[in-house]
């Protein structure tokens, strides 16, 4: 610093590149676009010492390097100097809300696993700028991903000044990340004059500007926009204005670690670790809490949401796309350390290049669906790639398992696999094909022996009346957790009779846990009794979907665009009121048909919906199972309109809690949430939840639960650049002639949402049973078994997978807010080592297994990952019995 600035404020000054990965233009087009902006800024760091400049995404470093390999050298050069910083550490920068936390993790192990293998650099600045909204995870997971500091822009209380610039960030757990929010967006300082007059005017009024917002000495902006190229005047200026004997501060041109540390210095040395060990933290005394407020650095809690919100609906195939996809990945991860324990090679590289698309269509502009429409078509590639690679190694991988079962047994095997971490009964489905001419019907047992429930659901029948082949629904009880059960399909030569119609069902659906009475014409639910305590969970009829006028645009509802939003929107959204929207049950046809058996029943309507649209309901109700299902397709023929299903449930004074990624929130009824799995509504007595696949926005007011199933919209107004041009399209998104499917399930429950095990009623109704048709053979394995045993129901295995070096790599988390104390893991397999690792599975403390089983202590929604040692099962003999 020069002896003429001395003593002066410092004003630090980011340049950097927002780079959008696809949304106007496809990720290519963005590359050709975006890539000569590095060299850009390649020559600016070569020709001023003093010039820095910041990189995030790995989907854009990566590509730079493969297609630059002569600037390798001083890219390098210039990163571990520090002036060029590599900040983000994922891939893409992702939304903050829709992905599964397994998709935050794999985002972390793609890009900080990138960065530190290319570059030998460990990237500890959480990036996420143009993000729209953040979880109340996001502090634990930076956290255990090795992350010091999170940057944003979006999603703040308010912008009265009463939140700082700086701040810590406590999450869900109790984690706290020194939090840097840009009150006035990532590209404040770009686009400045390139005299030094009006150079020195623009750099007073943005200082002064972030005033209100500032706790004390040094203030930083961000000199960069999307996908912008670095301005080659800025070195120039920022060294003359230095030079002004009466400029009122010093300018520096920084990365955002040079900033940090100053952040750190002013902060109260009690907080400046950003630790607040969850559990164990002591509450703050009255001086503490003083010393709380008075703090440069004071503590903000929760999650910063919702932004945005209309993004929760649109282009909705690509948020189920999205679930769907995650649930085969996992899945497969899973099925591949079975094999490797079981003594077979795996290649998990490829899961890799399937999981990269996803993670790049995790993009936060892609995964909100706010594309341009040739971008729209190339993200449906990436996604369509991603599927045939996870279909075909799940499909691959049960082959292999199923292939070391012991299927023998009467009729045709069925190898019933459960991916998650607790013993399940549900149902499973699967079609068959048959060569036995006799075949009228068919029966199922069990690994037992007894026989268990089962039901045709469709069937194509040869002219006498056999069955050529049929999808058959059955009955699994009791599938371990991670493992799965044998039951045998036998063909029976007698005719089924034909399904009784009880006169008391007529209109309506029962099993042992409700009754479901139905409007035939419509599909409306008008009574849904409990039998616990005999009582109608619905205040009026349910399953009704509005169709309400939405001129806003694939970002906001009801209105265009402000992309300068910055702050959490608190417009409430209500049910919408007869003679504001187009109801389903403002149109009939022919009544609806229901369908009864042993497994399941069914009810079925259609009729058309507004002028030239349709609407489809089938609703499910199977025995024993608490679980009410639902499918309902929209035929859509109308522009600028949204789709909402309403619930109206007769709990009016209840509380509100939505799952997010590794966890669950209690938030405001009125207001738009994204939620993961589900979404639960009650008063601690009793209460509904309703459980959704792929479709995030949800909601509750008045005691009516609203789910958004799709808009209708596209780009209404957009200021030119960032790649946005001129003639650019986006009308797939208004969904003309599409017919769309939407999965939701209620289940009504006595308790609390805990009680009641919801956050397991979301998981299972995602992750549905598989069924894998074998041939009958011998095996080391028997026909009923499971990889592993946890104990306590609020603990959730979210993942197995394979890890470096031969290990295994098991994530749990506490999913309900309450401590599980020693949580066991126990495995049906010999575990010779255990270690706790963090997110990017570093080690960080030893664990003993004893017989087999890793203790475990929980917070309220913890997550802990742990590499375990499973060495491959020897078996003396080839069909011989672990």
């Amino acid at each position: 610093m020069s002896a003429q600035n001395h003593g002066k404020d410092t004003f630090f000054l980011i340049p950097h590149t927002h780079w959008e990965g696809a949304v106007f233009k496809t990720r290519e087009e963005y590359l050709e676009m975006g890539l000569p902006n590095i060299l850009r800024a390649l020559k600016l760091l070569k020709q001023y010492p003093d010039y820095r400049f910041v990189l995030d995404q790995a989907c854009y470093v990566q590509p730079f390097l493969e297609r630059h390999p002569e600037e390798e050298m001083a890219f390098r050069a210039f990163v571990q100097e520090g002036r060029l910083a590599i900040v983000g550490g994922t891939d893409t920068m992702l939304d903050g809300n829709i992905p599964s936390g397994e998709s935050f993790v794999r985002q972390f192990l793609y890009g900080k696993g990138y960065f530190r293998r290319k570059l030998g650099v460990d990237v500890t600045v959480g990036w996420q700028l143009d993000t729209f909204g953040h979880n109340a995870q996001m502090p634990q997971l930076l956290k255990l991903a090795g992350f010091k500091s999170f940057w944003f822009f979006r999603g703040v209380a308010t912008f009265d000044g009463s939140v700082p610039s700086e701040f810590l960030w406590e999450g869900l757990d109790g984690s706290r990340i020194a939090a840097f929010w840009l009150p006035h967006a990532y590209a404040n300082m770009y686009g400045s004059p390139k005299t030094l007059p009006e150079f020195t005017a623009f750099m007073k009024e943005r200082f002064e500007a972030l005033g209100p917002f500032a706790r004390g000495p040094g203030r930083v902006g961000l000199a960069g926009a999307d996908v912008c190229e670095p301005e080659e005047h800025v070195p120039r200026l920022v060294e003359e204005f230095n030079r002004q004997a009466d400029a009122p501060f010093q300018l520096r041109l920084a990365v955002p670690a040079d900033f940090e540390a100053v952040a750190a210095k002013r902060a109260d040395a009690t907080l400046r670790s950003g630790e607040a060990p969850p559990c164990s933290a002591k509450p703050a005394t009255q001086g503490e809490e003083e010393s709380l407020r008075s703090t440069s650095r004071p503590v903000v809690t929760g999650e910063m949401n919702p932004i945005f919100q209309g993004t929760y609906s649109s282009r909705i195939e690509l948020k189920q796309r999205t679930r769907a996809l995650e649930t085969l990945l996992t899945a497969a991860e899973k099925f591949g350390v079975l094999l490797r324990w079981l003594g077979a090679a795996t290649d998990e590289d490829i899961l890799w290049r399937a999981w990269e698309p996803m993670l790049f269509n995790q993009a936060h502009d892609l995964m909100s669906g706010v594309m341009t429409d040739h971008v729209y078509e190339d993200t449906i590639r990436g996604y369509d790639f991603s599927k045939q690679i996870a279909e075909d190694e799940v499909q691959k991988r049960l082959q292999e398992v199923s292939a070391r079962v012991d299927t023998r047994g009467d009729g045709i095997p069925l190898v019933v696999f459960n991916t998650l971490s607790w013993p399940r009964t549900d149902v499973a489905v699967v079609t068959v094909g048959f060569t036995d001419p006799e075949a009228r019907d068919m029966a199922m047992t069990g690994p037992d022996g007894a026989a268990a429930p089962c039901q045709i659901l469709d069937a194509t029948r040869h002219a006498d009346g056999a069955l050529a082949n049929a999808t058959v629904a059955f009955v699994v009880r009791d599938v371990p957790a991670f493992g799965y059960a044998v039951y045998h399909l036998r063909t029976l030569a007698t005719a089924p009779a034909a399904p009784a119609t009880p006169p008391e069902t007529a209109s309506g659906l029962e099993n042992d846990a409700y009754r479901v009475d139905i409007d035939p014409a419509t599909g409306a639910i008008t009574r849904l009794t409990v039998k616990d305590d005999a009582w109608n969970a619905l205040s009026g009829p349910g399953n009704v979907v509005a169709m309400e006028e939405d001129h806003g645009d694939f970002w906001e509802l009801y209105r265009p665009l402000d992309g300068a939003s910055r702050i959490a929107m608190q417009e409430r959204h209500e049910p919408p009121r007869p003679g504001t929207a187009t109801f389903s049950t403002d149109q009939t046809a022919a009544p609806g048909t229901i369908t009864h058996g042993p497994v399941m029943s069914e009810f079925t309507v259609a009729h058309p919906f507004s002028t030239q649209g349709r609407f489809q309901t089938t609703i499910r109700l199977y025995a024993g199972m608490r679980r009410i299902e639902i499918r309902t397709k929209i035929l859509n023929h109308d522009s600028a309109v949204r789709y909402r299903v309403l619930f109206p449930t007769s709990t009016r004074q209840g509380r509100r809690t939505d799952e997010i990624p590794f966890g669950a929130v209690s938030r405001p009824d009125g207001i738009e949430f994204p939620a993961q799995n589900w979404i639960d509504w009650g008063n601690g007595r009793q209460g509904v939840a309703l459980l959704n696949r792929g479709l995030p926005g949800n909601n509750v007011a008045g005691g009516t639960i609203m789910l958004s199933l799709m808009r209708s919209t596209s780009i209404v107004a957009y200021g030119f650049g960032g790649g946005y041009e001129p003639g650019m399209g986006s009308d797939s998104g208004l969904e003309l002639g599409k017919e769309l499917a939407f999965d939701y399930a209620l289940v009504p429950h006595s308790g609390d949402w805990r009680e009641a095990l919801i956050h397991r009623e979301g998981q299972a109704f995602n992750h549905p049973l598989i069924v894998m048709v074998a041939s009958a053979h011998p095996g080391i394995l028997p026909k009923h078994w499971g990889f592993l045993e946890v104990t306590g129901s609020n603990v959730v295995v979210s993942v197995l997978k394979s890890g470096a070096k031969g290990y295994a790599v098991l994530r749990v988390y506490e999913a309900t807010g309450q401590p599980a104390r020693k949580a066991k893991i126990k495995f049906f397999a010999r575990v010779t080592a255990a270690e706790e690792v963090n997110l990017m599975e570093d080690a960080v403390r030893k664990l003993k297994p004893r017989n087999n089983t890793v203790p475990l202590d929980l917070c309220p929604f913890e997550i802990k990952t742990i590499k375990l040692r499973i060495p491959p099962l020897r078996c003396p003999h080839p069909y011989g019995k672990i």
